[in-house]
C-alpha cells in the first residue's frame, strides 16, 4: 500500500541543507503548486485560494507560457512568453510589444546560460545558479547578498511520516519590491535549468548505456 504524504508549508527549523540558502524572518515565501514552472499556481498560502498571486499556464506544445495575476484582464496577462525552436524566444508584458528574451534577460558570459542580468528602476539584478543548482538573484552591486532564491519540492520522513516540503520562491524585501519581474524572470530561468539538467541526464544515460553495450561485445 502506498504511504500517505503529508504536505507542510514551512521549512522545519531543524531541516537545513548544507550549501542551500534558507529563508529568514524577513523573507516572503511564494509557494508553487505543483512544482512545475510551466503550469502552476503561485500563492502566499497553499490552503487559501484568495492568496493566489499568479497563475502560470502553457499550451500543450509549450510554445507559449502565460503568467497572470488574479485581477489581470483575460486578454492582457502580465506576461506572455513565446518559445521558438530555431529563433530567439520572445516575451511581451501586459499586452505590449514582443521583445527578445535575451534583450531583457541578458547573459553575462559568452557560451554560458548563467549568470543572467536584467534592469529595473535603474538597478541591475543578476540571476545565477549555485554549484548545487539552486537559482538565486542578487543586485549587481551586492553579489554576496542574495535577495531571491528558489527551493524545489522535496520528500522526506518526519517523525515517521512521509512528508512533502513544497517548492517555494523566497523574496527578500528588495526582490519583493519588484515582485512581478522577479517571478517572471525566475519562471523562465528555472525552466532553462530544468531543460539543461534533463539534457545532461539524457546524455549521461546514453553514455552509460553505450558503455554497457561495449563491455558486453
Amino acid at each position: 500500500m502506498q504511504s500517505q504524504l503529508t504536505l507542510v508549508e514551512r521549512l522545519p527549523s531543524f531541516f537545513v541543507e548544507p550549501g542551500v540558502l534558507q529563508p529568514t524572518s524577513a523573507s516572503k515565501l511564494l509557494y508553487l503548486t505543483p512544482d512545475n514552472v510551466k503550469r502552476c499556481t503561485i500563492t502566499l498560502d497553499l490552503k487559501d485560494s484568495e492568496q493566489t498571486q499568479y497563475i502560470v499556464n502553457s499550451n500543450s506544445e509549450l510554445t507559449y507560457m502565460h503568467v497572470r495575476r488574479p485581477y489581470d484582464p483575460p486578454d492582457q496577462p502580465l506576461a506572455v512568453l513565446h518559445r521558438r525552436d530555431f529563433l530567439a524566444d520572445k516575451i511581451s508584458f501586459c499586452g505590449g510589444e514582443k521583445i527578445k528574451v535575451k534583450d531583457w534577460l541578458k547573459p553575462l558570459k559568452a557560451f554560458s546560460p548563467f549568470p543572467v542580468a536584467f534592469e529595473a528602476n535603474d538597478t541591475m539584478y543578476v540571476w545565477d545558479a549555485s554549484i548545487v543548482g539552486q537559482l538565486s538573484m542578487y543586485k549587481a552591486s551586492e553579489p554576496d547578498t542574495p535577495i531571491a532564491w528558489f527551493q524545489s519540492s522535496r520528500k522526506l520522513v518526519m517523525d515517521g511520516v512521509p512528508t512533502v516540503l513544497p517548492a517555494f520562491l523566497v523574496l527578500q524585501p528588495d526582490a519583493a519590491d519588484i515582485q512581478d519581474l522577479t517571478v517572471i524572470s525566475f519562471l523562465i530561468l528555472e525552466h532553462k535549468i530544468r531543460m539543461i539538467n534533463k539534457r545532461t541526464e539524457l546524455i549521461s544515460g546514453r553514455a552509460i548505456h553505450s558503455g554497457s553495450i561495449s563491455a558486453t561485445t
